[in-house]
C-alpha cells in the first residue's frame, strides 16, 4: 500500500491495514508530514505521529519534482492500494490521481479521504475535523445534550477523523474483496462530512420528525462524584426499582411500558438521582451493578493503563521509536484465525527509502545520491552495513 496521507483520518486508517499485515509504504515530504511535529513530544519525537504510524515504511519525496513523480509510477506494480487525503485536486496536479494511476495499474484500488469529498460545489473547502463537527451539525447536536445551553463546545475528540479512517478502512476491505473476485479495481471517495451525517442516525431523524429529547446519558451526583446510569430495557427498570426500594414504581403508568418510560425517562433519572445523592459512588456502583442495572463511575484516561479488561484483553502493547519504547492500544481486531497488532516499529522520516529504491526498483547508489543531492529524495541516510 502507498500511503499519502497525513494528520488522522489516513493515517489511522493504513494503521489499521497494517496492523492486519500489509506493507505500507508513507510517502512523505521531505520536511516530514504534518503530525511528525504534533505533541506530545518525547526528545522531539511526536507520540502521537509513532501512535498513528506504527508498522510502517517511510520515503520522503519532493512530490512537486517531475522525478518523484517518476519514482512513485515505477513502485505502482508493487502495491496494490494507494490511499490518499490531500486537498480534492492535488494528486491530479501532480500526475497521481485514480485515472493517471489505473492507467499504469487497471486492477488498482485508490481510495481518497477528505474533508467534503472529490466532487460537488463544497469540494475544494477548507476541512479539517473541527470544521466538519462544526458543518455538519454534529456540534449543535452535541451541546443539545447538554443540560445548560449556551455557545457550541470546545471540540474533544477528532470524530470526524477516525470515522472516515473507519469507513475507508471498511470500504477499501470491499474493493479487495471485489478485485479477488472479478479482477477489476476501483475508486472509493470518502468523505468526512458524509461519514459525520450517516453516524447521527437518530438525531437526523428526529430532526425531520422532532418530539423533544427523549432522554440524555449523563451524570448523576453521589456524595463523593458522579456515576452514569442507563435503564432501557423491562428487567433492568425492575431491577432498578429494586435496588432503590421504590417497588411501586412498576405499577406507575409513566414507566409501565418501554414508550411510557423513556417518554419519562428524565423522571426517572431524577428519582434515582436522589437516592444516589446520599451514597458514595463506590457503592451506587456496587449495588447497581449486583441487580444487573448499566451503570459506571467516570474514569480518567489514565485508568487504561491498570485496567484488568485491557489486561486480560492484551490490548496495551508497547513499540519503539526514536524516543525509546511507548506504550499505546493495540489493534482492536482480535480473531479466532489470524493475527492483527501493531507493529513494533515506529519509521523515522524517509528511513527506508534508499532500500525501497535499490530492492524494487533496482536504482543504484550513485542514482539515489544524485536524487538527494537535486532533492527529490529525502529522509536519514541508511548505513550502507543496515
Amino acid at each position: 500500500m502507498l500511503d499519502f496521507t497525513a494528520v488522522v483520518a489516513g493515517p489511522y486508517c493504513t494503521r489499521l491495514m497494517a496492523d492486519l499485515g500489509a506493507d505500507v509504504l508513507k510517502i512523505e515530504p521531505v520536511e516530514g508530514e504534518l503530525m511528525r511535529h504534533a505533541p506530545p513530544l518525547r526528545a522531539g519525537t511526536s507520540a502521537l505521529f509513532s501512535q498513528l504510524n506504527a508498522g510502517k515504511r517511510s520515503l520522503a519525496l519532493d512530490l512537486k519534482q517531475p522525478a518523484a513523480i517518476d519514482l512513485v509510477h515505477q513502485l505502482l506494480p508493487h502495491y496494490d492500494v494507494v490511499v490518499e487525503n490531500y486537498s480534492p485536486g492535488v494528486m491530479a496536479r501532480c500526475g497521481l490521481d485514480y485515472p493517471a494511476l489505473s492507467a499504469l495499474r487497471p486492477d488498482l484500488v485508490m481510495c481518497s479521504i477528505s474533508g467534503f469529498g472529490q466532487t460537488g460545489p463544497d469540494a475544494h473547502k477548507p476541512a479539517f475535523a473541527p470544521i466538519v463537527h462544526a458543518w455538519s451539525g454534529f456540534d449543535s447536536v452535541t451541546l443539545g445534550y447538554q443540560n445548560q445551553p449556551g455557545p457550541p463546545l470546545n471540540m474533544g475528540l477528532p470524530v470526524a477523523d477516525n470515522l472516515a479512517a473507519v469507513q475507508a478502512f471498511g470500504a477499501i476491505m470491499a474493493a479487495l474483496y471485489h478485485r479477488a473476485m472479478t479482477g477489476t479495481g476501483q475508486y472509493i471517495d470518502i468523505s468526512m462530512y458524509d461519514t459525520m451525517l450517516a453516524s447521527m442516525q437518530k438525531d437526523f431523524q428526529q430532526m425531520q420528525y422532532p418530539e423533544g429529547r427523549d432522554r440524555r446519558y449523563g451524570p448523576l451526583t453521589t456524595c463523593d462524584g458522579h456515576v452514569l446510569v442507563m435503564v432501557l430495557t423491562p428487567r433492568q427498570f425492575e431491577a432498578l426499582a429494586d435496588c432503590i426500594e421504590q417497588p411501586h414504581l412498576k405499577i406507575d403508568p409513566r414507566f409501565a411500558s418501554t414508550t411510557a418510560r423513556l417518554g419519562h425517562y428524565a423522571v426517572l433519572m431524577a428519582l434515582l438521582g436522589t437516592w444516589c445523592a446520599g451514597q458514595p459512588t463506590a457503592e451506587v456502583v456496587a449495588r447497581l451493578e449486583a441487580a444487573g442495572v448499566p451503570v459506571s463511575p467516570y474514569r480518567d484516561l489514565s485508568a487504561a493503563l491498570h485496567d484488568r479488561q485491557l489486561a486480560h484483553r492484551q490490548m496495551l502493547t508497547t513499540v519503539v521509536d526514536t524516543a525509546g519504547p511507548l506504550t499505546m492500544p493495540d489493534s482492536p481486531f482480535q480473531f479466532s484465525a489470524t493475527t492483527a497488532a501493531v507493529r513494533p516499529g515506529v519509521p523515522e522520516l524517509g528511513a527506508e527509502g534508499e532500500a525501497v529504491l535499490t530492492r524494487e526498483l533496482g536504482l543504484t547508489a550513485a542514482a539515489i545520491a544524485g536524487l538527494r543531492v537535486d532533492g527529490v529524495l529525502g529522509g536519514v541516510i541508511q548505513d550502507p552495513a543496515g
